[in-house]
């Protein structure tokens, strides 16, 4: 570790004594945009005419370019699925670009479209994103259903009573991403149970997962990758009016207003509100337990974007109330003592959470800029499950300041500088026992960026933070990218990333059994290493493209906090790892445009997930080791309708210990899961209407025992609970 440390600060000293070497190149920033839509085009290539230089466009629809002299000199814009354009470049000045979508020529209709998901061709680390047009492929109200056509992110339910849901990734829980609002933190602490249902998705413009050890300037968190979700705004986002309501057979309704309104070209505000209900019980199984929790979740948020030369700045604040009511609704077969109660459990939550991002640019090329990032949250909830009283609070503060430069006004070597600061107050109140902590994290970074010819971009990063309860810590991570020809890109990744765990807080689904939560050890902090490298290649075939991609990752524990469910006394323990822990987890995707309009999907992921429980080496419980995928979807020539199908194949789980001593010996069965959907386009609505679980899977006994039993558990969730599920819906919007 020494070593390593030392050889990457040489490095990194040896390269900023390098930069004088460099002459002072002239830019000329070029917006690409949508022409129909306004849209600005992230991932566009702009390039000299005849010549090597070009530059790609970032999530502002902004490239720099160097300038080949002497002008003028004709540039070249072209992005998938629009038709390239030309034009003269006379001076060094700002140049708005429009793409078109389609032309008429002749009677000769060009048709194209727009990517919904694609992999990043810039980002050193390997990063997907996904765009409205993904989500919009299948029942999507919020950011757990944003990935039912991803590959990479499984979303499962926690347990069968509450609701509660987690994304994986690389195997492991989300509490090991870096979950990013606006490359702010965000969902930490507290939130992790129930916040990817606090997201509603009409809000989201973009989803980008990024799979491997994450850039070291927003926060120390993250092991396995990031998740940055992008809000529409004023300036990324034309609509000015959307509203949508949704429905399914299963009473949940969901219904969103947008209104966005662009003061000048430097100033605008959106205004988006969100209501979600499931006001009727349920109860298919006949088990006596709702399938799914009564709730009434209201979300407010209003944010406000200024963009000028110089000065861009971002400011949002988001008011979120929720109540949740699941358990019994009658007595189960066996249970005839009227002396107990019905075990219900009921959770009010109440959210305030805001940020504040401006940035300065510094000098006319943008190669000098600083940034400050600020926010905080405040979070209360009260929940009881049955007899159970369970109450937390949490105020946290995030603040970020970064200084970037590109060093002699040269973007090959660009070298970012900043400084965190983190502060969590979070109280847990379980029945008559109190847990209390006040957790300062200082931390300070630099990440230095090469760029080589276009062909390689090598990031090298530490950071060092302070954790009042995890102590010193320091964390080195680099990513690199090899364009080996201009459709083949293969990336590599190593670092290490730490947290400092809630156990309660994240492992709420544990507190809706008969288990006795037993703290063997209180472990303070977790820490791991991530390696990866991944392989993606773009092909042309009869005209059409199609991209295939490979990767393989890997994470090591070297610390870890063990929640140990594999015992047969009805406890589940709290220790230290005392052992081995690590994911291995391999994925191969295939896309392609089979016919005209008809895009196809398959992937296959095999994740291997074991850690030492009770001095046993085993198979992380409910987690699949094989799974594949298959999504169909097809536009009509006319774009008026779209059809989608997707399918998923679930492989065996091992279940955790039923309070028998079978620990590491049953296993789920594989299963199907079929979902199918219709969207009809008019010119400002949307209509669609879709069914779920289409060949009606569902999980026998999955609740086990009788509540206020000693083998009462709800945690075993492998399956849906409830069967195929009809919905529909419709979307307005004015441009």
């Amino acid at each position: 570790m020494k070593l390593f440390l030392q050889g990457m600060i040489a490095f990194m000293l040896l390269a900023l004594n390098h930069f004088s070497a460099y002459s002072q190149n002239k830019k000329i920033e070029i917006e690409v945009s949508d022409k129909q839509s306004n849209d600005l085009l992230f991932g566009a290539n702009v390039q000299w005419l005849d010549t090597l230089v070009g530059a790609t466009t970032n999530e502002f629809g902004v490239a720099q370019l160097d300038i080949v002299q002497p002008l003028p000199r004709k540039l070249v814009i072209s992005f998938i699925g629009f038709m390239n354009d030309t034009i003269l470049v006379h001076h060094i000045e700002k140049i708005s670009v429009e793409l078109m979508p389609d032309i008429v020529l002749n009677e000769v209709n060009v048709q194209s479209k727009k990517l919904t998901n694609f992999i990043s061709s810039i980002d050193p680390q390997k990063t997907e994103k996904l765009n409205e047009g993904e989500w919009k492929k299948a029942a999507c109200c919020n950011l757990s259903e944003s990935f039912q056509t991803n590959a990479s992110i499984d979303v499962n339910y926690t347990d069968a009573v509450t609701g509660a849901k987690e994304i994986k990734l690389l195997g492991l829980s989300g509490i090991y991403v870096q979950n990013l609002l606006e490359n702010v933190p965000f969902m930490r602490g507290l939130s992790s149970t129930f916040g990817l249902d606090n997201i509603p998705a009409p809000w989201m413009k973009s989803i980008s997962v990024s799979k491997g050890v994450p850039t070291v300037k927003s926060s120390y968190e993250g092991i396995t990758g990031s998740m940055n979700i992008e809000f529409k705004n004023t300036f990324n986002d034309s609509t000015k009016l959307y509203f949508d309501m949704f429905a399914n057979q299963n009473a949940r309704i969901e219904t969103n207003l947008l209104i966005n309104h662009k003061i000048n070209e430097k100033l605008g505000t959106m205004l988006m509100t969100n209501g979600s209900f499931t006001p009727v019980k349920q109860d298919m199984n006949h088990d006596g337990f709702l399938d799914q929790p009564l709730m009434k979740q209201y979300n407010f948020l209003n944010r406000w974007n200024y963009r000028s030369e110089k000065i861009e700045g971002q400011y949002m604040v988001k008011v979120l109330g929720e109540n949740r009511q699941g358990g019994q609704i009658s007595h189960v077969d066996g249970q005839h003592n009227t002396n107990l109660p019905l075990y219900e459990i009921g959770i009010n939550t109440k959210r305030v959470e805001g940020f504040a991002k401006t940035g300065f640019i510094f000098d006319d090329h943008g190669d000098k800029s600083l940034g400050i990032q600020l926010s905080g949250v405040y979070h209360r909830q009260k929940s009881n499950f049955g007899l159970q009283q369970f109450n937390t609070k949490q105020a946290s503060f995030v603040g970020n300041i970064m200084y970037q430069t590109n060093v002699k006004d040269n973007d090959n070597h660009v070298l970012v500088s900043g400084i965190n600061f983190i502060y969590d107050n979070i109280n847990e109140q379980l029945d008559s026992v109190q847990f209390n902590r006040n957790d300062f994290v200082p931390g300070i970074f630099i990440e230095y960026t090469y760029k080589w010819k276009e062909i390689v971009t090598l990031v090298t990063g530490l950071r060092a933070d302070y954790h009042s309860r995890a102590g010193f810590q320091v964390n080195p991570r680099i990513h690199a990218k090899f364009s080996l020809t201009d459709n083949t890109t293969l990336r590599v990744a190593i670092g290490s990333g730490f947290r400092a765990p809630n156990i309660l807080s994240e492992n709420q689904s544990l507190l809706a059994s008969s288990r006795k939560i037993i703290f063997v050890e209180n472990p303070t902090k977790e820490v791991a290493w991530n390696y990866g490298i991944s392989f993606s290649q773009k092909f042309f075939l009869f005209n059409r493209e199609g991209n295939f991609s490979v990767d393989y990752f890997r994470t090591d524990f070297t610390k870890q906090a063990i929640v140990d469910i594999d015992n047969a006394d009805a406890t589940a323990q709290i220790y230290n790892l005392k052992g081995k822990s690590f994911s291995n987890s391999f994925l191969m995707e295939f896309n392609y445009e089979v016919l005209k309009g008809l895009d196809l999907k398959m992937a296959y992921r095999l994740e291997d997930v074991r850690a030492t429980y009770h001095g046993e080496l085993l198979r992380k419980p409910l987690q699949a080791m094989h799974k594949g995928l298959v999504a169909l979807s097809y536009r009509t020539p006319n774009k008026q309708w779209q059809f989608d199908v997707n399918t998923s194949i679930n492989g065996k789980r091992r279940l955790p210990n039923s309070f028998i001593n079978d620990a590491g010996n049953r296993y789920s069965p594989r299963y199907v899961l079929l979902n199918a959907q219709i969207l009809k386009y008019f010119k400002h609505a949307e209509l669609f209407v879709g069914c779920e679980n289409i060949t009606n899977y569902k999980q026998k006994d999955v609740i086990l025992g009788n509540p206020f039993s000693t083998v009462f558990d709800t945690y075993q969730v492998y399956a849906p609970v409830m069967g195929a599920n009809i919905y529909g819906g419709f979307r307005i919007f004015i441009n």
